[in-house]
């Protein structure tokens, strides 16, 4: 059964180090895992194609531009979920790269509030993809342990919001969620954001 067995990767590639750096610390601080690099050559010479997850792109970069790496994983079979981000965003830049199968198109700077749900999104996307198999029924059991206000954070959690996002709809303080998150998480037998969203995935079927 999948659980933290299971890595779950985000990958983001962006010829910008301090953006690469700032994204990789804000979707670290919230549970995800991560990978960066600086190119797509990079990417396409060391990312592993079988641990699933999604990619943020940038779409300027020199050499392979985001939307060329885009056709090239098209081209060779790899359907990974991709969330462009770029500077120069535009209607028709925004339309070409969804129409060839990106999940979403966000401009820089981009807002946290903004991205992680669409992180959690993308990357449910392809846990789906890879119809990974679970034992849904004890992790229903599981589920079935959880508080009122466990279940609260965890629903909110797996809709992408930040726990200072989750205090303030709620009316509690931002370490308050913290405790009820560990908790939660303790009692799910999961470890990270990604983890929560398998086993939130599992549970549905």
């Amino acid at each position: 059964m999948p659980n933290s067995e299971i890595k779950v990767l985000v990958r983001i590639v962006d010829d910008d180090s301090d953006l690469r750096a700032a994204i990789r610390f804000l979707l670290e601080s919230e549970g995800w895992e991560v990978a960066d690099y600086y190119s797509a050559a990079d990417f396409l010479l060391n990312d592993d194609p079988e641990i699933p997850g999604c990619l943020i792109l940038d779409v300027r970069m020199p050499e392979m531009t985001g939307i060329e790496l885009q056709g090239e994983l098209k081209q060779h079979l790899r359907q990974i979920p991709i969330v462009f981000l770029s500077a120069h965003g535009d209607i028709e830049m925004a339309v070409k790269t969804l129409h060839e199968g990106a999940v979403d198109f966000l401009t820089k700077p981009v807002q946290e509030d903004k991205l992680v749900p669409v992180i959690s999104r993308a990357v449910k996307l392809d846990l789906i993809k890879r119809g990974l198999s679970f034992d849904h029924e004890e992790i229903k059991e599981r589920y079935k342990e959880l508080t009122e206000r466990e279940t609260q954070i965890v629903s909110l959690l797996i809709k992408g919001l930040l726990n200072r996002e989750i205090g303030e709809r709620l009316g509690i303080s931002t370490r308050t969620v913290e405790v009820h998150r560990a908790r939660a998480f303790k009692k799910l037998q999961v470890h990270t954001i990604s983890e929560l969203i398998q086993s939130a995935h599992a549970a549905e079927d």
